[in-house]
């Protein structure tokens, strides 16, 4: 009989849950899950921006080179005209 009452209270205790956490425990937890979403989500911002705004600056930087190199070749056919 004590056998079987040994063994029951061993398969009770495995099956006992851990303690809860702590409230604060809790909350620490829920803190770094949240700065690691924040920080994830930032980055995937970030990537969005940068993938939206590089044609825009290829194009205005392609813009600045024909400026640039229309613009020696004017003021020397001004100076010759001259």
């Amino acid at each position: 009989m004590r056998a079987f009452l040994l063994l029951a209270l061993l398969a009770l205790a495995a099956c006992h849950k851990s303690e809860p956490e702590t409230v604060q425990e809790r909350a620490a937890n829920a803190s770094v899950r949240l700065e690691q979403r924040y920080n994830e989500l930032q980055a995937e911002a970030q990537n969005d921006v940068a993938e939206q705004s590089a044609p825009a600056e290829n194009e205005a930087e392609a813009l600045l080179n024909q400026m640039n190199a229309a613009t020696p070749a004017e003021s020397n056919a001004a100076g010759n005209a001259r």
